[in-house]
């Protein structure tokens, strides 16, 4: 009887002990729920204020941006009336010819720029990727001409003197070339419109053999440009040759530039690293525009006459 009585006693004390750790579990699970609940209102009352606050910064962050639209659509606006009081104050009576190396983008709204300020276009070049196999003497469509010579000074002496001769005919046939003839007037500035992508850099190939036969040519005004979005910066290579250049001229600060280095200014203009200025900071006047001009035309009169006399168009 003892030893059952004392099974049952320790049955019992352990059952006492079960209820007893139940008991406290359960509890501890009520009281942490309520922790965790109150926890979770005031994240929630903390996050609601944050809300209200975040919505009031955001309020004020909108206005300012609405202002800052609204100061930007001014200066817009005072920027083309700026720069078309420029325009129409420092017209140039340059005849400019374009030669268009870049065979990655489109230089339509240059061109359509100069048209629209009276800028006068003589000639447009344009070359073509294939091109660069009359270059290199790939091609076996002109036998009877000394290549690369031949094809790059006919080109030239066509886009300054507006020379043409049988070689440039085949070229343009041949599809090497594209010309487009405005005027017969000579060009006393040349634009080198180049930039090209990584795979498609030519400027060893075609831009670099061409400003060395142009600098030959005195007195000959010559301008490197290309886009801003240009992959490869070649106002930075036309810069390392001498040239003037603007490597944003598809900006309306670029074209600013350009109109000046066109009426006789000078530098190195954009938003690039070869770029000394935005855009120039003081303007040539008319009268030494003009002078320059002259001056210009008179020497490249002479030597196209000299060209004439030797006659060695191809």
């Amino acid at each position: 009887m003892n030893g059952v009585s004392i099974k049952y006693f320790v049955i019992t004390i352990a059952s006492i002990f079960v209820a007893l750790g139940v008991g406290i579990l359960i509890g501890f699970s009520v009281n942490s729920e309520k922790f965790v609940q109150k926890q979770f209102q005031q994240q929630l009352s903390f996050i609601d204020k944050n809300l209200v606050e975040l919505k009031k910064e955001n309020d004020r962050l909108l206005k300012e941006i609405d202002e800052y639209k609204t100061q930007i659509n001014q200066l817009g606006k005072i920027n083309n009336t700026l720069v078309n009081a420029y325009l129409k104050t420092c017209k140039s009576n340059a005849v400019v010819s374009l030669i268009l190396t870049s065979t990655d983008y489109s230089y339509n709204d240059l061109i359509d720029f100069l048209r629209k300020n009276q800028i006068k276009l003589a000639r447009i070049v344009k070359i073509k990727r294939t091109f660069v196999d009359v270059l290199n003497n790939k091609t076996n469509d002109f036998p009877e001409y000394k290549l690369p010579e031949d094809a790059i000074n006919t080109l030239i002496l066509y886009a300054v003197f507006d020379m043409k001769g049988e070689l440039l005919s085949k070229l343009t046939e041949k599809r090497y070339t594209e010309i487009n003839r405005l005027s017969g007037e000579i060009a006393d500035t040349i634009l080198i419109a180049g930039g090209n992508t990584i795979q498609n850099d030519t400027f060893n190939a075609i831009d670099r053999r061409f400003i060395e036969k142009l600098r030959n040519i005195n007195d000959l005004n010559i301008i490197g440009v290309e886009q801003s979005y240009s992959e490869i910066n070649y106002c930075e290579k036309y810069k390392s040759m001498g040239l003037d250049t603007v490597d944003n001229v598809d900006e309306l600060t670029g074209k600013v530039s350009l109109i000046e280095l066109i009426r006789g200014g000078n530098g190195n203009y954009g938003i690039k690293k070869e770029a000394n200025l935005l855009m120039p900071n003081t303007f040539t006047s008319i009268d030494v525009s003009e002078n320059s001009l002259k001056k210009r035309r008179e020497s490249l009169i002479e030597q196209y006459q000299s060209l004439q006399s030797a006659n060695i168009i191809q």
